[in-house]
């Protein structure tokens, strides 16, 4: 039998650490792996076909005859590695022979030939041309509607960009000041309401949130009413999405929006009466705030350093629960039409009263029939699982965006995408759709098992000291897992 460890024998080393015994550590050990939870994201592979699907949209124009990695091997190799936590292409030239890396792409964990190595897996991404990558846009689509047979009654789709900061000389790495001050690229990712993925879509780091948002929201709702001609699509985003042609196509395609709205003087004029009668209720009711004036922080920090002085942990959180509930808050609506708007549109106005002050946040909405409350409370806020999903997507280390070319770069998000839906649905499988990607990764991914290769099965011993070994067990049998009695 072939094993994994190097092959030639390397002389053990003894360690005197100080303690009455001294180390002994030898290289000769059992073949083991530490990414033994890259298993559940391969049964999910085989179940739904996520990375095959996208491998059969890349063209390989490679000498048919002289090729030792397929398409398929080199696109699951490099998302398993980005799953267990390993996001540079370097990685792969340690991973080639892990033997759970292996079983997962299909060959056996320690007979089976060495996987793709960073020259080879460099290759894959700067090959791409923007047409492959266009389709496998397309395909992130296509298995959003496989992987959900039955259409949703409604289908929100939100909207954001996120900062990603380049170092080198990357293509289309520009510079953005404002709050980034950075050089960068700027993707555009659109997650449904229970944070799965549908749309990564790379842009230049100077272009607004708005570039492209409409052009992706036109494809993605014209599939997705062929899929599902019933479905309600509502879209949410923050105020940076102010566009009136995003607004008119989605007013005359029948497509809801709950939009955030930056402030200016005619909202201001408009809410005046609203503001004031916020903060008069706000002194009526718990008398003057506490936190205006010059010395305002000064304040703020002494009576935060009052709270959390208390020795008390129950009457510590009462405290504090009774500062947090110093809030009077007020809606209010009303038909706007700002200058470069074609129609007058519907405008939540939500005025919070607090001991720091009056804060006003504005939406621009075409749901009728709704209660203000509602839509903010209900539509709106939710879009706050799309920042979680951000963090999370980050958590696999998509901004490890170091290729020159942006299609190589374009095409390692889309990696990265993939990576995050195959843990997407291991999290939804275990139940906890919003456990963080580091967390899956500690207590699923990177599971250290001993590998033992026989004629006829391969056998994995995982430690009897592993805590997270039911939910393990969970996600396997829930994804076609058969039990085994003990021998």
């Amino acid at each position: 039998m072939k094993e994994c460890t190097a092959k030639p024998r390397i002389a053990q080393l003894k360690l005197d650490l100080g303690t009455e015994k001294p180390a002994v550590v030898g290289f000769d050990g059992d073949d083991i792996t530490g990414n033994t939870g890259i298993l559940l994201a391969a049964q999910i592979e085989k179940l739904t076909g996520l990375l095959l699907g996208a491998s059969a949209r890349l063209k390989d124009h490679r000498t048919q005859s002289m090729i030792k990695h397929s398409q398929f091997e080199e696109v699951a190799q490099r998302v398993y590695q980005i799953l267990a936590g390993f996001a540079a292409g370097s990685d792969s030239d340690f991973l080639r022979n892990d033997p759970a890396v292996k079983m997962a792409v299909g060959r056996n964990p320690l007979t089976g030939e060495e996987l793709s190595s960073q020259p080879t897996q460099s290759r894959l991404e700067n090959r791409r041309t923007y047409k492959e990558l266009y389709e496998l846009s397309k395909w992130l689509v296509e298995y959003y509607i496989q992987c959900h047979p039955k259409a949703p009654k409604k289908l929100y789709l939100d909207f954001d960009g996120s900062a990603i900061e380049t170092f080198g000389v990357q293509l289309n790495a520009f510079y953005r000041g404002g709050p980034y001050q950075k050089n960068m690229y700027f993707p555009l990712f659109v997650f449904d309401q229970n944070g799965w993925l549908l749309v990564a879509a790379l842009r230049p780091g100077d272009q607004g949130e708005v570039e492209l948002a409409l052009p992706v929201l036109k494809r993605l709702v014209k599939r997705l009413r062929e899929a599902w001609p019933r479905t309600q699509i509502i879209v949410r985003a923050d105020g940076a999405y102010t566009s009136n042609a995003l607004y008119k196509w989605m007013d005359e395609n029948e497509v809801k929006y709950v939009l955030g709205i930056k402030h200016n003087n005619a909202l201001l004029a408009k809410t005046r009466k609203l503001r004031r009668d916020t903060e008069k209720k706000f002194k009526r009711k718990l008398s003057e705030p506490q936190f205006v004036g010059k010395q305002w922080k000064k304040r703020k920090n002494a009576k935060n350093k009052e709270i959390r002085s208390i020795k008390d942990p129950k009457q510590r959180a009462e405290r504090l629960n009774a500062e947090q509930a110093r809030r009077v808050r007020l809606y209010g609506e009303f038909l706007y039409a700002a200058r470069s708007w074609d129609r007058e549109r519907r405008v939540i106005a939500r005025c919070d009263y607090t001991d720091e002050g009056l804060k006003v946040r504005y939406v621009v909405t075409n749901i009728r029939g709704t209660l203000a409350p509602t839509v903010y409370e209900d539509i709106y806020c939710k879009r706050a699982v799309c920042e979680l999903s951000i963090k999370n997507l980050k958590e696999t280390g998509c901004t490890r965006m170091s290729c020159s070319q942006f299609k190589a770069n374009m095409f390692r998000l889309l990696l990265h995408a993939m990576a995050y839906i195959l843990a997407h649905q291991v999290r939804l499988k275990l139940g906890i759709p919003r456990m963080s990607i580091g967390e899956l990764q500690r207590k699923l991914i990177n599971v250290a098992a001993q590998v033992r290769e026989t004629r006829t099965e391969v056998i994995l011993r995982i430690s009897r000291a592993y805590q997270a070994a039911k939910d393990f067990r969970l996600v396997s049998k829930r994804l076609g897992a058969t039990s085994l009695l003990a021998g």
